[in-house]
């Protein structure tokens, strides 16, 4: 990700919650077992294909304020086949 030059740090908090919104899922790389089912229900309600979550955070990004270029992967890591589903995106400010 390339940012502006104005911009001191990473606008991670931001960048997480407009993910978390494009996609209308909290984001989760572990749940606790307790946590599963409830998870699950509500991923069950907004079903997609890990290219669609690409575009979804794709267009998220690009309204960032101070965000001029990315690059991102989304990786569905399978548990019930022998690979892994994954789609890339990019996306690069036009100079003026």
């Amino acid at each position: 990700m390339h940012l502006d030059e104005f911009i001191d740090e990473l606008p991670l908090s931001a960048i997480i919650n407009d993910a978390e919104a494009a996609l209308g899922t909290a984001v989760q790389t572990a749940v606790k077992r307790a946590d599963e089912q409830a998870f699950a229900l509500a991923n069950g309600q907004n079903l997609m294909f890990c290219e669609d979550a690409a575009r979804r955070l794709n267009l998220a990004l690009r309204r960032t304020p101070g965000v001029n270029q990315f690059h991102l992967r989304v990786i569905h890591a399978e548990s019930l086949h022998a690979h892994d589903a994954v789609a890339e995106s990019h996306w690069q400010r036009e100079q003026a």
